[in-house]
């Protein structure tokens, strides 16, 4: 099949039309009644806040003194330090537990107009590319990763970078690349590393099935001309638009006990396994049987609609087109990658950096993305050619019915028998007040038995909706079931895979305990700092992340984790001296804590004044790190006393004397202003290049 260029624009119907099913099927998480649960909170908002808090206050985010005595916050691969859409909202209306919340909603949404656009590349039906974008949108890897931000982030741009990464193979002008290399930058900027990491791969299988299929009938030195200049031009615009991200990884790779290859056996961990797959067809049946699954809850749903799975299978029986082909061969390789087992470990010897993703799961977004292409195809091709219910689609129809079928029966009978569908629960509720945690807890009581009778039901409800529309053509019909099967799958599979039984509000309560801003942190032991009650740090994470006390008792689990700071909480070093606990964040170890005053304070500058004439050094409880650097007479001065495993010493040489110690990573603060103004160049050449050549968008 020919690619040619979308022309058909998105309306602000189709933009509705997909906000509306967003805000119906994620109806947990649009109405604020559920907030997003574990590592939503835990891990990925903290960074987002503190930006937020730092920006307001006056100061660059470069250094978060907060999180286990200190991070380069640029260095934060998981936070979207980098992404234009973190600033953005950081520096207007901030971060809360609200604005986190609709930005989860913001990706998935951006997601599924992505698809519906990057079908439009197909020419297909538009009723189709509806139908894909809904799939894609509603797909079991975004209901089951509603907690891993970056996932989705790194999830919503990808059909963007395909439907750029088309047009620029198609026609190599400067708009195209210029559009490129900023979808592409939203990416890596956004996403997870794995996601960038695989990403790469992807469209180097893109660009080499597109320079060799037939269809491209140039001689070859003319193909490599074309293909040679056009991502020439895109990948150097790339690599200057990722200045300051490049410096700031680069940056911390080697203080980061991350930034090396990891173990095979952690490489292998929480892969999508075979048996995760059954959620193609049962996706409810995934919340539960932990033992089955033999992987985490967020890695087993990859489901993309009944319909589609209908198509897919009739693709892969019958006539596929070079498109087809390249997509079904690309989605079983990351398929078998996010498998984990001998697959993984292939790679991991033989692939460069496949072994420094350690969650295989992720791999199944590009095949969830393969398959829906497939079968968008495939139905595309079966409205067009008014085909009926019969040869190969009726055959498939009627195992996968037989299949659903008996395992209604298989379910109700094992939920009997072992006295575990959910009528014996319902006595339970009884002591449960309120609707919304009734229902939570409803659905928490579920067998694994009755998950598989309750979406066998539903399914075959949907298979017969789906016959009905095949042997009358009736595709309006069909997308409508499309949207209801999504709906459907995404609110029973939300309230175990993306919220918890807490609301947004009550989120919001313990956060608002937060002081505002960047105040002076008291110059007291750390162990007198503040802290929550474990039903509140449950709900957003250790307290010391938001407190703006400096210091906590125990390493706080995060992902960014600095190899000194790591020695120091796990004591592999044997600590001279002095109890670090019961001191300050800042101490000398030969004057009282009253003779320290601090005369202001910020992340990246903190102006110190000691009243006393002995003393000869002062200790900074924060990681030891490069870039720090010290000023007592006037000179500023490097950093290069280590206190212990892992704080910071400067000496006095005057007694009585201030010091100033600042955070100043120089290339990263001009590759980081490299990258803002290219940002911004890039824009609005986009822009005029637009007006000036108007095309199909």
């Amino acid at each position: 099949m020919q690619v040619y260029a979308n022309s058909n624009r998105l309306s602000l119907n189709t933009l509705l039309f997909f906000v509306i099913v967003l805000i119906v099927a994620f109806l947990p998480v649009s109405t604020f009644l559920f907030f997003l649960k574990n590592d939503a909170f835990n891990g990925y908002f903290p960074p987002k806040f503190f930006m937020s808090e730092s920006i307001h206050a006056g100061y660059l985010p470069l250094w978060n003194p907060y999180i286990n005595f200190g991070i380069p916050q640029y260095g934060d691969m998981s936070s979207g330090y980098w992404s234009p859409v973190t600033w953005f909202i950081a520096s207007t209306v901030g971060y809360n537990a609200y604005t986190l919340t609709i930005e989860v909603l913001f990706y998935i949404l951006l997601g599924g107009i992505g698809m519906y656009i990057l079908t439009g590349i197909w020419k297909l039906d538009k009723r189709v590319r509806f139908i894909a974008g809904i799939a894609f949108m509603c797909c079991g890897y975004n209901t089951g990763h509603l907690q891993h931000f970056n996932w989705l982030a790194g999830a919503a741009f990808l059909p963007w970078c395909f439907w750029s990464y088309l047009r620029l193979l198609q026609n190599a002008t400067w708009k195209n690349s210029i559009a490129a290399a900023l979808i592409f930058y939203m990416m890596a900027a956004s996403a997870h590393p794995g996601i960038t990491i695989c990403a790469v791969y992807f469209f180097i299988g893109v660009l080499i099935f597109y320079f060799l299929k037939n269809e491209y009938a140039l001689p070859l030195k003319t193909r490599i001309k074309n293909i040679g200049k056009g991502n020439g031009v895109f990948l150097l615009l790339l690599l200057i638009i990722s200045a300051g991200m490049i410096a700031g990884y680069l940056d911390i790779l080697p203080h980061f006990i991350r930034g090396e290859k990891i173990s095979l056996s952690d490489s292998l961990s929480n892969p999508t396994n075979l048996q995760s797959w059954i959620s193609a067809l049962f996706p409810f049946a995934t919340v539960k049987n932990d033992s089955l699954y033999n992987t985490d809850i967020s890695m087993r749903n990859s489901y993309f609609s009944l319909a589609l799975l209908l198509f897919f299978l009739l693709a892969i029986v019958g006539k596929k087109s070079s498109w087809q082909k390249i997509l079904f061969v690309a989605g079983i390789i990351f398929a078998l990658l996010s498998s984990g087992g001998v697959f993984k470990t292939f790679a991991y010897h033989f692939i460069p950096f496949i072994g420094y993703v350690r969650l295989n799961g992720e791999f199944r977004i590009f095949t969830i993305l393969c398959f829906i292409i497939i079968a968008a195809i495939e139905l595309n091709r079966f409205i067009q050619q008014q085909n009926k219910f019969e040869g190969h689609i009726k055959w498939i129809y009627y195992i996968l019915e037989i299949i659903v079928i008996a395992s209604i029966c298989f379910g109700m009978y094992k939920a009997f028998a072992g006295k575990e569908i959910i009528v014996y629960k319902l006595q339970q509720l009884s002591n449960v007040n309120g609707f919304a945690l009734k229902l939570k807890t409803l659905i928490d009581s579920l067998s694994f038995y009755d998950t598989i009778w309750i979406q066998g039901i539903i399914q075959l409800f949907i298979l017969w909706a789906i016959k009905w529309c095949l042997k009358f053509s009736n595709w309006n019909l069909l997308q409508k079931i499309v949207v209801a099967d999504m709906i459907i799958a995404c609110l029973l599979n939300i309230p175990f895979t993306g919220v918890g039984k807490a609301s947004v509000a009550q989120v919001q309560a313990v956060l608002n305990k937060s002081p505002k801003g960047i105040p002076v942190p008291p110059l007291q032991s750390l162990l007198l700092n503040d802290t929550l009650s474990t039903g509140e740090e449950n709900l957003v994470g250790n307290w010391s992340m938001y407190n703006k006390q400096i210091g906590t008792k125990q390493k706080v689990a995060y992902p960014i984790i600095l190899k000194n700071m790591n020695a120091y909480f796990e004591k592999t070093v044997v600590q001279p001296g002095v109890m670090f606990a019961e001191k300050p964040f800042i101490f000398t170890a030969d004057t009282a804590i009253n003779n320290i005053t601090i005369k202001s304070f910020s992340p990246n500058r903190i102006m110190i004044n000691v009243n006393a004439d002995t003393v000869s050094a002062i200790i900074l409880k924060q990681n030891f790190y490069p870039h720090w650097y010290y000023n007592t007479t006037g000179t500023e001065k490097k950093v290069m006393e280590k206190f212990g495993i892992n704080f910071m010493s400067a000496p006095i040489i005057k007694p009585g004397a201030g010091i100033i110690f600042s955070f100043d990573p120089g290339l990263v603060k001009y590759a980081m202003l490299l990258s803002l103004l290219a940002f911004i160049i890039y824009c609005i050449l986009l822009v005029v290049l637009k007006t000036k050549q108007p095309g199909p968008s």
